[in-house]
């Protein structure tokens, strides 16, 4: 193996650990959020289950390194471009992420990671150190867009809908007995959220490690060091605690009374649950908790949903399938020449 080989192993795995550190704490309290608005959960406790639930959910996620082997590419690029693929693309999704986190902005670091895997891709395809059919199979990005475009969609319409059996079932009850029985199904599925968290970016964090082994030629390294380790560390992000981007999700888009958190909660797990254990598809867990939310709001008897800041974030979701693989392809294509 060569030094700059070597190095660029290293900055893989270095990465990788950013990556989920900077998830765990961007996004994790996105899981938290709901119950913790709605006094379901004081904040301290609620970041203590949310960590424990991820560490859970990564160390979950290795039940699924079948799956993310069979959407590995079949032909990743071997040695350095692999690498430089892996680590244009990690960065890029760092910088993004962090960018967004600053605003307080809702976007996703798994569409930010996919974008980045693309455009580096799509650079070394042009200089010829891959072939991107090789790369990127027409399944593979089917299934990723899939997953990542329905979720805000079906998430923001399920949770509108669900709404109105669950305040029929509700409407003879005390509203305290309502807020109660809602703090109660919050506090479960809060935990629901943080744990199909971590089983997602778990299983991001594993396919960017296997990319890398696949690279260096050592595909059989893989093992359940890498989830636990993807555990660990969205744990230990978790508990720093950013609540930037949840205080934008549950002050800044919407305001939501305890029933209705209760049911966007409820769906939000729902489809991370169903995309990570039936599907196998790659979900925003950030997306997943922005749409169910701003569907709920939307079904009241009164304009609770702020609509400028929706148009903000909707935005911003775009850029982010946009920002990120532009700078990936500038980056992979300046250091291409080192090979």
């Amino acid at each position: 193996m060569s030094p700059l080989v070597l190095v660029l192993l290293c900055l893989v795995l270095a990465l990788t650990v950013g990556y989920g550190l900077l998830n765990g704490m961007r996004d994790a309290p996105n899981a938290i959020a709901l119950p913790v608005r709605s006094r379901a959960l004081t904040p301290g406790v609620a970041l203590l289950l949310a960590a424990v639930m991820n560490l859970g959910g990564g160390i979950l996620s290795g039940g699924l390194l079948t799956a993310v082997w069979q959407e590995l590419p079949p032909a990743i690029p071997n040695g350095g471009p692999g690498l430089l693929m892996a680590v244009v693309a990690l960065a890029v999704a760092i910088g993004w992420g962090w960018f967004a986190w600053q605003r307080g902005l809702p976007v996703s670091m798994t569409h930010a990671l996919i974008a980045g895997l693309i455009g580096a891709g799509v650079a070394l395809t042009v200089t010829g150190d891959a072939s991107f059919e090789g790369i990127w199979s027409p399944a593979l990005v089917t299934a990723m867009l899939a997953g990542l475009l329905l979720t805000p969609l079906l998430g923001c319409f399920l949770s509108w809908i669900l709404v109105t059996p669950a305040t029929w079932v509700a409407r003879d009850a005390a509203p305290g007995t309502v807020n109660h029985t809602a703090r109660m199904g919050l506090a479960i599925t809060g935990a629901a959220n943080a744990l199909g968290h971590g089983v997602q970016s778990g299983q991001r964090m594993t396919f960017m490690v296997a990319i890398a082994l696949t690279a260096i030629g050592r595909p059989d390294a893989m093992g359940w060091w890498v989830p636990v380790a993807a555990g660990l560390t969205l744990a230990i992000g978790t508990l720093f605690g950013g609540w930037r981007v949840a205080h934008t999700l549950t002050e800044k888009l919407v305001h939501l009374d305890p029933l209705r958190s209760a049911v966007a909660s409820t769906v939000s797990a729902g489809l991370l649950f169903v995309g990570s254990f039936a599907l196998h598809l790659p979900l925003s867990s950030t997306h997943a908790a922005a749409a169910t939310i701003l569907g709920a709001g939307q079904n009241q008897r009164y304009t609770a949903v702020r609509w400028q800041q929706v148009q903000r974030v909707i935005g911003y979701w775009f850029a982010t399938l946009v920002a990120p693989a532009a700078v990936a392809l500038i980056l992979a294509a300046a250091a291409s020449p080192l090979f």
